[in-house]
């Protein structure tokens, strides 16, 4: 058909499952293909059915049906529909989020078609309950087959079929052929629409993924997998075969074997008798109700008319679902232990993907550059309409929807036993680092077989995405920043050899991966001379880090138009950040400034000398100026965008930064900064031109240029200015998510 703008009708059929419709529905918030609508066919329900659908008034057709009669229901759920594809799934079903994608693959491909469907996952997650499934003419299905059926002729002894609660049909086709024949009240109902398309010239086709996860809940004709209404049941399938098998097998044959096919229920009747699976009571009863079912049926079959619908055409106009963001994706998703081997890419264009982050933290719930910079991606990714999913530490919920993010907390894994506890107790961080990365490759690899993404984005702090990168055909990414030789050094770590076989991890994540992203020059520069990779070969693209802009929701409110004057520092207080550089000019600045006030905003809980905190050591050295240098602790992303906002000054004296993030931070409010000429600062900051650089390690070089800024406004406003200028033209949240997609679908090609 290959028709870009197929528009699809899912039709739900209910009748008392009030819990598992509403999970059902909130799942269709998760679908990724935008051209559907959605229609509920109510039975006489006697639960809360019809108090959950009165909340979706206007957003999805209602109808009720009076009968407890699934046939009937699908029947107006067709007439109700107006898509050109008609979706059937159950009350306690959850679709992945690409159905309807990968069910439209179905639909492009055959130019002749009634139908298609997927597979479909039974409780738990655990195991399939239909794949690829064909029914004989007598109403005996097997469907559980590896292959895809190949019984599409009109005229055959076997047919191609779908499960319920997956399967979609061409409108057209059900509108020419009477739609379901209502004569089944349940069971075989759409077995036998399968048939009766194929035979009309319209053959189903199974797609091999298209999961359906299905919970197969109870009802008021399933009780347990024991306990059924056997009297529809067998009574259908004696129908089925006898209408079935007309034109294609003899009368004796039609006469003699529904009999045959029917006899095996009651054969599985005896048999679970003996196992134990069922008492004599039961037994009694189901043969009574085998019994009326085969008598039922043959009459039926024979005599009576069948009870098809030609009178379907829409009664409404298309209805467009309207996705509910802040709906979180339902754990069954995420909880399937079997899915298959092989991998279908994302269909909605050849540009389109799926992409994972990982990032131990993730704001609101952790901060941090790789936090921060994964947030910004992540969210404009998810924009442009990809899918977007993050695996985290940090999020308070196993699965939740922020922002259009699929974020998964790594802990939704349970490992009954590490697998990595062969390494000795002294490996402390490599052990922690490789469960961690082994966890998360295991949510990884499921989002991966599923289809659901195509790429993986992983920081090369504490290598995250090590295991993962082992996955055949996933395309991983490594993005670079400090490596942990540099970060051993500036925080005076005491090398061993577990750190030593940590960073041979990170050399090995960066060969193993796909593809490499540098977030400055300086940093691919120092790991090549750090670990010995000359990058030869390996695929790197440059892409500097860029930030959303809060500074537009924000009045600049420093104190240029007063004597007083704020100078702010934002990053964890430890040896790396230069903290104690900037305390030290500090203490000049405040015996020589009575108007100057430093607000030190961080993680300040660090030993950094003898056991000491360094706000501890400053705080009992420096009393008398206490009130001048204010240490705030940690604070939240809406008080660190106040404390910008009102600054006049920003230092950050950092003995190493891969690139500076913070810095760009301060350059978006219009904030006149202060680096130091190290790492990848420098490509951030231009000395005298848009900012100061100091000489690494140099304190009394800090504190002239403080006094430079507190003592001359207007060089202080001109370069905050000319900060402002550099961010907006090269380092803006938008610069770095283009020129990040332009590296995946570089190399994806």
């Amino acid at each position: 058909m290959n028709k870009v703008d197929l528009s699809f009708s899912i039709v739900i059929c209910t009748y008392n499952r009030d819990e598992y419709l509403e999970r059902t529905l909130k799942s269709l918030n998760h679908l990724l293909y935008e051209n559907f609508e959605v229609v509920v066919v109510n039975g006489p329900s006697t639960d809360r059915t019809k108090e959950i659908l009165e909340r979706y008034v206007g957003k999805i057709k209602i109808v009720n049906n009076s009968e407890a009669n699934l046939s009937i229901s699908r029947n107006l759920g067709i007439q109700a529909s107006n898509g050109d594809i008609v979706a059937f799934i159950d009350d306690d079903a959850i679709p992945e989020p690409n159905w309807l994608h990968q069910i439209k693959e179905l639909y492009d491909q055959n130019k002749i078609i009634g139908g298609g469907g997927g597979r479909v996952y039974g409780p738990g997650g655990d195991h399939f309950q239909f794949h690829n499934g064909i029914i004989d003419i007598w109403g005996e299905a097997d469907v559980k087959r590896e292959q895809p059926g190949q019984y599409i002729q009109a005229i055959n002894h076997k047919f191609n079929i779908m499960m319920g609660v997956n399967s979609t049909f061409l409108r057209k086709a059900l509108l020419e052929n009477g739609g379901f024949d209502e004569y089944y009240e349940y069971y075989h109902d759409e077995s036998d629409v399968c048939v009766r398309l194929t035979r009309a010239g319209y053959p189903i086709f199974h797609h091999q993924e298209a999961y359906m996860h299905h919970e197969f809940a109870k009802s008021h004709i399933r009780t347990s997998i024991y306990k059924l209404n056997w009297y529809p049941i067998v009574k259908n399938t004696v129908y089925f075969g006898i209408k079935n098998s007309k034109g294609i097998a003899s009368f004796l044959s039609r006469l003699i074997k529904p009999y045959l096919t029917a006899n095996k229920r009651k054969k599985e009747f005896k048999h679970w008798l003996r196992e134990g699976n069922i008492n004599k009571e039961d037994y009694v009863s189901f043969i009574k109700m085998w019994k009326r079912g085969v008598k039922r049926g043959y009459i039926d079959g024979f005599f009576g008319q069948r009870r098809t619908n030609f009178n379907l055409e829409p009664l409404f106009t298309f209805l467009p679902f309207i996705k509910d963001s802040t709906v979180g994706m339902d754990t069954a998703i995420m909880n399937s232990e079997e899915s298959p081997q092989s991998h279908v890419e994302e269909t909605k264009d050849e540009d389109s993907f799926g992409v994972c982050f990982l990032s131990k933290y993730y704001p609101p719930y952790g901060m941090g550059g790789v936090a921060t910079y994964t947030k910004v991606l992540a969210e404009g990714i998810a924009a442009k309409g990809h899918s977007v999913y993050v695996i985290t530490s940090s999020t308070p919920e196993a699965i939740m929807v922020i922002n259009d993010v699929n974020v998964i907390n790594v802990n939704l894994v349970r490992a009954d036993q590490p697998i990595f506890d062969f390494l000795p107790d002294e490996m402390h961080v490599t052990k922690t680092n490789l469960e961690y990365s082994w966890k998360a490759s295991l949510i990884v690899e499921d989002l991966f077989n599923k289809g659901h993404i195509q790429i993986l984005e992983s920081p090369l702090w504490d290598y995250e995405g090590l295991v993962s990168s082992q996955i055949k055909g996933l395309k991983t990414y490594v993005r670079l920043e400090t490596p942990l030789k540099v970060a051993a050094k500036m925080q005076n770590w005491n090398w061993n050899s577990d750190l030593q076989l940590s960073s041979e991890l990170e050399k090995q994540f960066i060969e193993s991966s796909s593809g490499v992203i540098t977030i400055s020059d300086n940093v691919k520069e120092t790991i090549g001379q750090l670990y010995g990779i000359e990058w030869k070969g390996i695929g790197i693209d440059l892409v500097p880090l860029g930030l959303e802009d809060r500074s537009i929701n924000y009045v600049n409110q420093s104190c240029q138009n007063s004597n007083d004057i704020n100078l702010l520092f934002l990053g964890r207080l430890e040896p790396r950040k230069g903290i104690d550089l900037l305390l030290d000019a500090a203490v000049a600045i405040c015996h020589k400034h009575s108007n100057v006030k430093f607000q030190i905003a961080g993680q300040d809980n660090i030993p950094f000398k003898n056991g000491k905190t360094i706000k501890s050591w400053f705080q009992t050295k420096y009393p008398l100026i206490t009130e001048q240098v204010q240490f705030l602790g940690e604070v939240t992303e809406e008080d660190k965008t106040t404390l910008l906002s009102e600054c006049d000054i920003f230092i950050a004296p950092s003995r190493y930064e891969s690139f500076g993030l913070v810095y760009l931070e301060a350059m978006q409010f219009g904030k006149a900064v202060i680096g130091t000429n190290a790492g990848g600062i420098p490509e951030i900051i231009e000395h005298e031109i848009d900012g100061l650089l100091i000489e690494n390690e140099n304190s009394k070089m800090l504190e002239e240029y403080i006094d430079k800024l507190i003592t001359n406004a207007d060089y202080r406003l001109s370069l905050g200015q000319q900060a402002r200028n550099k961010y907006a033209q090269y380092f803006t949240e938008n610069k770095m998510i283009e020129n990040t997609i332009l590296t995946y679908l570089k190399q994806r090609n």
